[in-house]
């Protein structure tokens, strides 16, 4: 994990083995990540550069059907996941002396599955003061199973975004008014489900077939989803090899609807406070950044990459 200003290396990690997509904290001070399969949250300083690692007691029992974020951003410098039997959210603040967890009295529901399987939720994407919580790899089917807005000091709060697909990954808004929920199912073409987080309820769009079209098989496969600085909506995805109409690319939510965003073969084009920031070719690619028309290659062999806040 490599921690960038602009041109300027910050500071990086270690080698890290199936590690998730690096997130900031709220406030942009730290950058963290966790590897799977490990009890421990690797975190860069944005100040220092420093490179530490806080203790997440069970995160590494908690992976899922998807390749989810599990640890969030929840506020300021802090960080939050769910852990233990009961499903309790835990705080760690990364700017304390000695970065800890504190588990809180917050819970969210264990619910029953197939076959008496058990389905714990997992926090799935964070913001300023609030959490999102799902249970990934399930279809909410007449919202059995729900996304819970999961706020530092309340009662979680079920959303009900009337998604026809699983709940796997979600992004807020930068301002935390929306949250973009999507999942891959191999039975139905890939759709994003912007949802209002005051009243919960949503509105979902196919990202590569027509609006109003019944899906009758897979279609695409969502890569990253996000929000750039301005408020739009982006995501990128890959072509499933059945499927001979869909284009591999980069588009953008305009009026509820998909279009292609303009960038060209780039895999990967992300807004920063000055240019923008690139990932180019089949991922892992080539990291560059570009400011008034002059290009910096930053590094090749890059899987992700994350704009701060």
């Amino acid at each position: 994990m490599l921690v960038m200003d602009g041109t300027e290396e910050i500071g990086r990690s270690g080698p890290l083995l199936l590690a998730d997509r690096p997130v900031f904290t709220t406030d942009g001070r730290y950058a963290f990540t966790i590897p799977s399969f490990l009890d421990e949250i690797i975190v860069v300083s944005v100040d220092s550069g420093e490179t530490t690692s806080v203790p997440c007691e069970g995160c590494g029992d908690r992976q899922s059907a998807c390749h989810c974020q599990i640890v969030v951003p929840i506020g300021g410098s802090q960080i939050a996941w769910l852990a233990g039997p009961d499903n309790h959210l835990v705080r760690t603040d990364l700017a304390a002396e000695s970065p800890a967890p504190r588990r809180t009295d917050i819970t969210l529901p264990t619910e029953d599955g197939f076959l008496d399987e058990k389905l714990v939720p997992n926090l799935i994407a964070g913001t300023d003061g609030a959490a999102l919580a799902s249970y990934p790899g399930v279809l909410p089917g007449d919202d059995l199973l729900p996304p819970y807005l999961v706020t530092i000091d309340g009662k979680p709060r079920r959303l009900a975004p009337d998604r026809p697909d699983s709940i796997d990954e979600a992004v807020f808004s930068p301002d935390g008014t929306q949250v973009a929920l999507t999942g891959n199912q191999e039975s139905t073409c890939a759709t994003v489900t912007v949802t209002d987080v005051a009243s919960g309820k949503g509105e979902t769009a196919p990202v590569n077939a027509e609006p109003g079209t019944t899906c009758d098989g897979h279609d695409v496969y969502i890569e990253s989803l996000w929000w750039d600085r301005d408020g739009t909506l982006n995501t990128t995805f890959e072509v499933d090899d059945a499927n001979t109409t869909a284009e591999k690319g980069q588009r953008r939510l305009e009026g509820g609807r998909w279009v292609a965003a303009g960038t060209g073969p780039a895999g990967e084009v992300r807004q920063l406070s000055a240019g923008t920031a690139t990932i180019e070719g089949d991922a892992p690619g080539t990291l560059y950044v570009e400011t008034d028309g002059e290009r910096a290659d930053i590094d090749t062999h890059v899987r992700y990459v994350t704009a701060a806040p």
